[in-house]
């Protein structure tokens, strides 16, 4: 069984396309899977089903009061008192954003071989060719080799990102995995740091996937990761902004539309931190806020499901 747990803040804008593409591209008889729904500070979208095997968990009524409105924690919150005691020790345990989701129909397919060297049937009817020789690894990972923070630290790039984290349940439990930044250590800036801190402390093999896109409307945002999965970057803080405070930012209710790399990658013009490049580059924020308004309109729009691999990757 494979248990993808994804979270969805505020808006309700991902519902509906993460839904349908991950409706489109997985085959439940082939691959048994459950979709554990979580959201915070939202209510469902009027007509939203929840298919068979998807179960809502609502994080308004469940999660502590006190507990802190961090994307990451509650995350973990969800995979340790809804998830964890529901999966087997060899169930396959993935994390998915909400503006995540998949993107071709042999994903979990090549999940599952990766972690296992299992052989699976696709659903075009060929077979995998395993090497006989192949190693299973711990966890497969997206890895951005794209973008990169202004202040990020050679060790931490690239890291694994939580948009998209599979691994099995005992590898997880076994080896303390975790998603964690520890406020002490001034390297820390993102959850996957500390992801990647657990994986190097344990020696564990990771298969990264990284941008195969053909395709960019952005040299981060719209991003397809081996070829199957899609992340559109940006996927709430974009449309709501920031609207609760979390640890390191107070509520921000503009649109944030830009990655570490819209710092990064314009060094030369300043070396900026956030609040500096939000003042100083309202334009850019601008323009990629109107990019990012027309692939998520045209993927709302996209009944079918084929949009991404049209555009991006130039296949049907």
């Amino acid at each position: 069984m494979i248990h993808i747990i994804t979270h969805h803040f505020t808006t309700t804008a991902w519902f509906e396309i993460q839904k349908k593409h991950i409706l489109k591209y997985t085959n439940h008889e082939l691959t048994p899977y459950k979709v554990y729904l979580a959201k915070y500070n939202l209510e469902l979208p009027d007509g939203f089903e929840l298919p068979d095997n998807w179960e809502l968990i609502d994080l308004d009524v469940i999660y502590p009061k006190d507990g802190k409105n961090e994307h990451y924690l509650q995350m973990e919150w969800v995979y340790q008192n809804c998830v964890k005691d529901k999966a087997q020790d060899d169930d396959i345990i993935m994390f998915l954003d909400s503006d995540a989701f998949p993107c071709d129909g042999r994903w979990l397919e090549w999940i599952s071989i990766s972690l296992f060297g299992r052989e699976y049937k696709a659903p075009s009817g060929r077979d995998y060719e395993i090497p006989s020789d192949y190693e299973s690894v711990a966890a497969v990972v997206i890895h951005f080799l794209e973008n990169r923070g202004i202040v990020q630290l050679d060790y931490y790039y690239p890291y694994p990102d939580l948009c998209f984290f599979a691994t099995i349940k005992k590898t997880w439990e076994d080896n303390n995995l975790e998603w964690h930044i520890d406020y002490n250590n001034p390297a820390h800036q993102n959850p996957g740091f500390g992801m990647k801190d657990r994986i190097v402390d344990n020696n564990l093999k990771v298969t990264p996937i990284t941008r195969t896109n053909k395709f960019n409307a952005h040299n981060v945002m719209f991003g397809v990761y081996g070829g199957m999965i899609y992340h559109q970057h940006c996927g709430s803080r974009a449309i709501i902004g920031r609207p609760m405070a979390t640890a390191d930012a107070k509520p921000n209710n503009s649109r944030q539309c830009y990655t570490g790399f819209d710092l990064f990658g314009r060094r030369q013009m300043g070396n900026w931190l956030i609040q500096e490049f939000q003042e100083e580059c309202k334009d850019i924020i601008e323009i990629n806020t109107e990019i990012f308004d027309i692939i998520y309109n045209k993927l709302h729009n996209d009944h079918d499901c084929t949009f991404i691999r049209r555009y991006f990757l130039g296949i049907l």
